[in-house]
């Protein structure tokens, strides 16, 4: 009996209707903490600032994709170059961070930052900013035609809508973005107001930097391609997972 109870419960199963998981979202002008799933939800808004370094063609840029609109009690330095707009202030991001239990280890102001430019010799750990690692992803609704409810929700890591180029034997080579993300959480830490999260270097402007390279120097060569985001003004939503160091 045990046996055909089992049998047709999994074929009820099978014949229902799909149950439509909407995600959790934040309110607008706030954070969500989901210390269940240990990740962070902000609210973000989709702009392409035309002709700024790294939109649509290759360039250096130390400004982030992703970036809060206000940081150090004011309007973000940024906030111009920034695809995805956060509508918090940097200072509740890293707040958010913490309290998921985040861990920043070596941060700098940008001034001493500066300090510790480059690959050189006496290059050491203290060179690099580090913390916990991160993974960044961005989600939205698309159009209300879609039948299925649960298909409406897109979702894309941050670094797929960036490509690298590296120089092999003199030529120009693309390949996937790599970027190693840590939360050093400097901008908020040391106030540097530029509103930056995920900077695609490591910079101690931001939040978040891809530390493959010393502070500052060398940059990558990337290139953010507008036709894999949502149109300009689409409401979506970053997602900050860390993978935190415990004792």
């Amino acid at each position: 009996m045990r046996t055909v109870s089992l049998v047709v419960l999994g074929a009820l199963s099978l014949c229902a209707p799909a149950v439509a998981v909407e995600p959790r979202l934040p309110k607008a002008g706030a954070v969500l903490v989901d210390e269940d799933r240990g990740e962070v939800i902000l609210s973000a808004t989709v702009q392409f600032p035309e002709g700024k370094e790294c939109i649509d063609s290759y360039g250096e840029r130390i400004q982030a994709f992703v970036g809060c609109a206000r940081a150090a009690g004011g309007d973000a330095k940024m906030a111009g170059y920034f695809v995805f707009l956060v509508d918090v202030p940097t200072e509740d991001v890293h707040a958010a961070m913490t309290k998921l239990g985040c861990k920043p280890r070596v941060h700098y102001s940008m001034t001493e930052g500066r300090k510790r430019v480059g690959w050189k010799p006496t290059t050491t750990a203290a060179d690099f900013l580090q913390g916990d690692p991160v993974a960044l992803s961005v989600f939205w609704k698309k159009g209300e035609r879609t039948e299925e409810p649960a298909a409406k929700w897109v979702e894309r890591p941050y670094q797929d809508f960036v490509t690298e180029r590296v120089m092999v034997e003199g030529k120009p080579v693309e390949k996937p973005w790599t970027p190693h993300f840590v939360y050093h959480g400097s901008g908020a830490i040391h106030k540097s107001g530029t509103g930056c999260i995920a900077c695609p270097c490591d910079c101690a402007g931001g939040l978040i930097a891809d530390n493959r390279n010393p502070l500052y120097e060398p940059k990558p060569l990337v290139k953010f391609d507008t036709s894999k985001a949502p149109k300009a003004g689409t409401q979506v939503y970053i997602r900050i997972r860390p993978t935190i160091t415990r004792e």
